[in-house]
């Protein structure tokens, strides 16, 4: 399978949107998230699509394309097809042999340096599957061997099926107005689209099915619905290896900037709790009151400084 959200925020509606005060009502565009990753996803089934044509691909299995919807209130779409992918037959705990990997766009319109690669760690194939096809499109990756990601991604993986997503990063127009088309790399997303195409075809050619590595589950996964306790940090999802949480920015007038939070640094504790990853972080967070101060740590151009934040409120 190969799969993108399709939708996004609308007019800001809900709790999601991280637009400025004289922004709030205006149409959130989702150049990049994610109408960057549907439209890698129409380029590979087009692409597929001629190539059967011509004779010039021999499948061994099928390619299902797929775009997601509520994937922003919480993986929704994704997780109804894997809940009921048995049709009227009790929600299958594992979806494999029938599907056997399942690859995903959300957000690849921001190149700059690399496309991160996602859930390498999900199955000993990626690495080479990557090696073979990067290099002659003369892309850049990082690969980060997390598998528990807050994508439609995660819903596949939960069921026992190998995953490998494509993220271009975060950034300060991400859930805004201000993610318009202008901003695409467009010539990167169409790199990033041919990369996942090739993966894709030998995937769909191969007689044996990638494997299957399960890791420990973190204590909460990542979606996106929202938590009543709001800081207005806007993490930087493409440091995940990193011990500690980095943010890539800061919500202006939220309690983070209220309490001096910067882009840049990385939170390593909240009210006592040791973060070590995004998961620690929205764990913490679940723990957070409206309104109660709490300290938090973070390193700062290498020092450890002590902020205090007042979490604030969404609803």
């Amino acid at each position: 399978m190969v799969g993108a959200h399709v939708d996004h925020l609308g007019h800001g509606e809900g709790t999601s949107s991280l637009a400025r005060e004289s922004e709030k009502g205006q149409i959130h565009y989702g150049a990049d998230d994610n109408a960057s990753g549907v439209a890698g996803l129409l380029g590979i089934a087009q692409a597929l699509t001629e190539a059967k044509g011509k004779g010039e691909l021999r499948l061994q299995r099928d390619v299902i394309f797929a775009a997601w919807s509520g994937e922003e209130l919480g993986l929704l779409g994704s997780n109804h097809f894997v809940r009921t992918a048995n049709g009227t037959g009790p929600e299958p705990t594992v979806l494999t042999p029938g599907i056997t990997a399942y690859l995903n766009m959300d957000m690849i319109g921001r190149m700059q340096r690399s496309v991160i690669l996602q859930g390498v760690g999900s199955s000993s194939v990626w690495i080479r599957e990557i090696e073979r096809f990067a290099a002659p499109l003369d892309l850049a990756v990082t690969l980060q061997q997390d598998s528990y990601l807050p994508t439609d991604a995660t819903s596949f993986y939960l069921k026992g099926v190998p995953i490998l997503s494509a993220f271009t990063g975060a950034h300060a127009e991400y859930h805004t107005p201000r993610d318009t088309v202008e901003k695409i790399n467009a010539e990167g997303a169409a790199k990033i689209s041919r990369f996942m195409a090739a993966v894709t075809q030998s995937l769909a050619t191969r007689t044996d099915p990638p494997d299957y590595i399960a890791a420990t589950k973190p204590p909460t996964t990542v979606g996106r619905v929202a938590i009543r306790a709001y800081l207005g940090t806007i993490p930087d999802y493409t440091s995940s290896d990193t011990v500690g949480v980095k943010l890539s920015g800061v919500v202006k007038g939220g309690p983070a900037d209220q309490a001096g939070l910067l882009g840049g640094d990385t939170i390593i504790e909240i009210a006592g709790r040791k973060i070590e990853n995004i998961y620690d972080y929205t764990y913490a967070l679940d723990g957070l009151k409206v309104g109660i101060p709490v300290e938090m740590r973070v390193v700062r151009q290498g020092q450890p400084t002590i902020l205090k934040v007042t979490p604030g409120s969404r609803e």
